[in-house]
């Protein structure tokens, strides 16, 4: 058996031009053409995800700053949206609708998952567990966030290995980290320049703020190559290497450039916090139903110069995971599994970025900057090279996506709608819309709708947003109530309604009638 193994990795071309090429599949023997036939129905699928990536912080996306030459090549090889939208802007219930090709007030988790109670189970119909059954290795490797994983049978085998990091962390002798430089102030393992340290002093004491110390920014003494992300790639290639002769899926799941927001030399060093780009709508103070919450109280409290060394450590986090993913991408070509394997590189869900003068995402909102997210899909088999797709993606695709490029049948139930025609070319671009939800049915819970024109959001009966995304792309100028837009109002509302009749959304039971 494991001769044949062996033998499906020397492929048919090799084959025939090492006989000279004049080898008709009909000469080849019935063990080497079943060693052919095995590979030709190879599949694999290495889905790589950040955590709170700005879908314009990507090379390939025209961003001129940003250095992401892995993901911008793996753009080229082959597609990427440009109208990727979360399910929901939150981590927990964004994740779950990846894997279940269902909204989060059908799968259940609409909001973030602390409790390992809560969360998947392994009755849970998911990308993986519907692989794994069919004979799939799977594994997800770093950021979960949904509960116990070891709940689901399709993670057992290797989830052990995640929580030796700390223990190699441990055995490394502290000599070989960065040093302070002069005017670093330490905290830590990270050197905060001194223009952070007094929103620090404040923002660490603040009782409004969340359980992450979002004011944590700056250079982090540990190399990169023990970053526990390097750490978690090193785990993700010696994957590919012991599983490169089985059909496999595996999940390389990140949080930067999440907060905490400090990276490590050369990267911190590789942008200069002044030429970080501001967007333009960062002189426009937040409106007053977002000016508590906690991105706009992080905008006002760090200001420009904080807002400018955060977004330099953001960026150098990106950069960071460019370089590790660009090693595990290195190992798939080197174990010649390039042609075999789908790859999806995604977010779940974007960050403000100093857009309205705010910093980070939670604030019951739906603005572009924290609902779209960066999305490339290569699978050299079937896409070509260098395509870019304008339609609207949404999260809940993405499962019936992978299980149609895996030839297996979706779950009744699945709510996505497989992207595969898009990719392969086979579907034009259309403007069919996006969706994206916050909460169930009762204050905040928040419902939105976009097209390639417009945005429409309604948060209950108490108030409703509409956008000219064409004339007014920085979300400046709530076009809800002027008369002169009523008609594009009510055909937006009514195309929302349906949607939510459509999935049996409790939030329309809330909704205002027109």
């Amino acid at each position: 058996m494991e001769g044949i193994k062996g033998m499906a990795r020397f492929t048919r071309r090799e084959f025939i031009k090492g006989a000279g090429g004049f080898v008709s599949a009909a000469a080849l023997s019935p063990m080497l053409q079943s060693a052919l036939k095995a590979e030709n129905e190879r599949f694999n699928i290495l889905f790589m995800m950040t955590d709170q990536h700005h879908h314009s912080v990507l090379g390939c996306a025209g961003n001129p700053v940003v250095k992401t030459p892995n993901l911008d090549k793996l753009a080229s090889q082959g597609a990427r949206f440009t109208n990727a939208v979360c399910a929901t802007p939150f981590c927990s219930p964004t994740r779950a609708s990846l894997m279940t090709g269902l909204w989060p007030h059908t799968h259940g988790i609409v909001q973030n998952i602390e409790d390992e109670k809560l969360g998947l189970k392994d009755d849970v119909q998911a990308t993986e567990q519907l692989l794994f059954d069919k004979g799939y290795e799977t594994f997800q490797m770093g950021k979960w966030h949904l509960g116990d994983i070891k709940r689901l049978r399709c993670y057992r085998k290797e989830r052990e290995k995640v929580s030796v990091y700390k223990q190699f962390l441990d055995s490394i002798a502290k000599e070989q980290w960065h040093q302070p430089r002069e005017g670093d102030v330490r905290i830590g393992d990270v050197c905060f320049a001194p223009q952070m340290v007094p929103f620090h002093n404040v923002w660490k004491d603040d009782k409004r703020r969340t359980g992450q110390d979002l004011s944590i920014v700056g250079r982090s003494l540990i190399p990169p190559g023990d970053q526990y992300e390097s750490w978690l790639a090193d785990r993700c290639i010696e994957l590919i290497r012991d599983y490169g002769n089985e059909n496999f899926m595996i999940t390389y799941s990140v949080s930067p450039p999440h907060a905490l927001w400090t990276v490590p030399d050369p990267y911190y060093s590789m942008y200069d916090p002044k030429k970080m780009p501001l967007p333009p709508t960062w002189p426009n103070l937040p409106p007053d139903v977002y000016k508590e919450s906690q991105p706009a109280r992080l905008g006002a409290g760090m200001g420009e110069a904080g807002v400018r060394e955060t977004l330099r450590c953001y960026y150098g986090q990106v950069t960071m995971m460019d370089w590790c993913m660009g090693r595990i991408l290195d190992a798939l070509a080197q174990q010649d599994l390039e042609r075999d394997t789908l790859v999806v590189f995604l977010s779940d869900h974007g960050d403000m970025q100093g857009g309205h003068h705010m910093v980070d995402k939670a604030l019951p909102a739906f603005y572009d900057e924290i609902i779209r997210v960066p999305m490339i899909v290569r699978y050299p088999r079937a896409i070509k090279p260098g395509t870019i797709i304008n339609t609207h993606a949404n999260s809940i695709d993405v499962m019936p996506t992978l299980m149609d490029f895996a030839e297996q049948p979706c779950p009744k139930g699945v709510q996505g709608v497989s992207l595969r025609p898009l990719l392969e070319g086979k579907t034009k671009d259309d403007d069919r819309p996006a969706f994206c939800e916050r909460g169930y049915a009762g204050p905040p819970a928040g419902r939105m709708i976009r097209t390639k024109r417009w945005k429409y959001t309604v948060f209950g009966k108490q108030r409703r947003e509409m956008f000219d995304l064409q004339e007014d792309p920085g979300e400046l100028n709530n076009l809800a109530d002027d008369p002169s837009c009523r008609k594009v109002v009510a055909g937006l509302h009514e195309r929302l309604r349906l949607q939510m009749e459509r999935t049996s959304d409790p939030a329309r039971d809330v909704l205002p009638a027109e």
